[in-house]
């Protein structure tokens, strides 16, 4: 039996990949999905990557970060899932979303938000949290790049845990 595959998705213009089998570590990349092209180029590169990331890893299960911010969310990020959402559903892969701050408390042991950095400007304490999230990926020895890939090993690692999946423990107490 072949073992079960995860992809996760950080969707953004930058868009940070992982995939893997749950218990290993995943393998972490982001890709361009075309700054400063027509939104309608980026949709299409979008639907062309999900293809290929599904014809490549044979995934059980997609991974997203839900969009958030109710009326104010972004039209192009939910633009982008609906792509990547359709082509999994014409290929028969099952598509989970999941909300940033519930990866971050499985991920980080607390949802770390821009509140918990009063002192830092809203840029500077989104960059604090990255931090955090690529921190704990090099922890766990998982190789990242980029704080996109960082995010969407935290996405990964989250969807195999909740699907009920669980990447093995490190660390100190089970090391």
């Amino acid at each position: 039996m072949a073992p079960l595959i995860v992809v996760a998705l950080d969707i953004a213009t930058q868009t940070g990949i992982a995939a893997g089998s749950p218990g290993g570590k995943p393998k972490a990349w982001s890709v361009d999905l075309g700054k400063g092209r027509s939104e309608d180029a980026r949709f299409s590169k979008a639907l062309v990557l999900t293809h290929e990331l599904i014809e490549r890893h044979r995934p059980d299960l997609i991974a997203v970060e839900a969009a958030i911010g109710g009326k104010f969310a972004s039209a192009f990020l939910i633009g982008v899932v609906a792509c990547v959402r359709g082509v999994a559903a014409n290929r028969g892969v099952p598509v989970r979303s999941y909300t940033s701050g519930s990866v971050r408390k499985h991920f980080l042991g607390r949802a770390l938000a821009k509140r918990d950095f009063p002192a830092l400007k809203p840029a500077a304490a989104t960059k604090a949290i990255k931090g955090e999230v690529i921190a704990r990926c090099r922890l766990l020895g998982w190789e990242v790049a980029d704080d996109n890939a960082a995010d969407a090993c935290a996405l990964w690692d989250f969807a195999c845990a909740t699907a009920g999946f669980q990447t093995a423990p490190s660390g100190g107490l089970f090391a």
